[in-house]
């Protein structure tokens, strides 16, 4: 039987009391919190030169048989040197522009200087839209695999090593079945400040192959974490969970490898 009484059309307090309940918890997962710096969000466009002005220290002329290795006759990296690595990235953030982006590294030669300085070109090319190209020039010795003006901006690995970097201790499976004996150096961790209280954090693994020192496979995740006062609130290298992986494995190259006999 229907009732007119306006206590029975209102809702019971259990039920107030959820509704109020459930717009408290939707205003608390709306709390702001501080983000990191949106220009470190994404892997970044860098273009390193060797051009260096001329008061920079040039590297003294060694022999070949100064070297004191056994390449005084043949080639460790070759004229025509080329290599391609597959690159994955990830980012984990409520900045992502997106979250999934893949590529391609490449590097080529594209002149040699004083006849032992191989220039190569090394980019980085996005598939779709989901990056900025990045690209570095490097002077690599042929003879020793070294590096001629090694980057100050790769903190935790660069691709160069050297011939002999280190003893086998890892094998890296290549996409075309074979296998590479390889040095891994890791983990590596480092701390970057990024200003306004922000701190970025690297953890990473890089191996180089045995032969000649060229990257073969390399990761990193980077993390931010706060220091600092944000709306009334102290935080100690608070971590919000945004963060990037990055992995890079060598795909093909002309250069005489390490390889594990099949």
């Amino acid at each position: 039987m229907a009732t007119d009484n306006p206590q029975d059309q209102r809702p019971s307090w259990d039920k107030r009391f959820g509704l109020l309940l459930v717009l408290m918890l939707l205003l608390a997962g709306c709390r702001q919190r501080p983000s990191p710096p949106s220009r470190n969000l994404f892997y970044e466009v860098k273009t390193l030169s060797v051009t260096t002005p001329a008061d920079d220290p040039v590297p003294a002329t060694v022999s070949n048989q100064e070297l004191n290795l056994d390449v005084a006759n043949r080639d460790l990296i070759p004229r025509d040197f080329q290599a391609s690595w597959e690159v994955d990235w990830e980012c984990t953030s409520e900045n992502c522009q997106t979250e999934l982006c893949t590529g391609t590294g490449l590097a080529a030669v594209r002149g040699v200087v004083e006849d032992r300085w191989l220039e190569v070109d090394r980019r980085i090319e996005w598939d779709g839209e989901c990056g900025q190209r990045a690209s570095w020039l490097s002077q690599i010795d042929r003879y020793t695999g070294q590096e001629r003006y090694p980057s100050k901006d790769d903190v935790l690995f660069n691709f160069w090593a050297g011939a002999h970097p280190g003893p086998a201790n890892d094998v890296v499976h290549l996409s075309d079945g074979q296998s590479v004996s390889v040095w891994c150096s890791g983990p590596r961790q480092a701390e970057v400040e990024e200003g306004d209280g922000w701190t970025t954090l690297y953890d990473g693994e890089v191996c180089y192959d045995t032969q000649t020192g060229i990257l073969v496979y390399m990761n990193y995740m980077k993390r931010w974490v706060f220091t600092g006062t944000f709306q009334g609130q102290e935080y100690t290298r608070a971590y919000f969970g945004d963060s990037e992986t990055y992995e890079q494995r060598l795909k093909t190259t002309n250069a005489k490898l390490d390889f594990v006999p099949r």
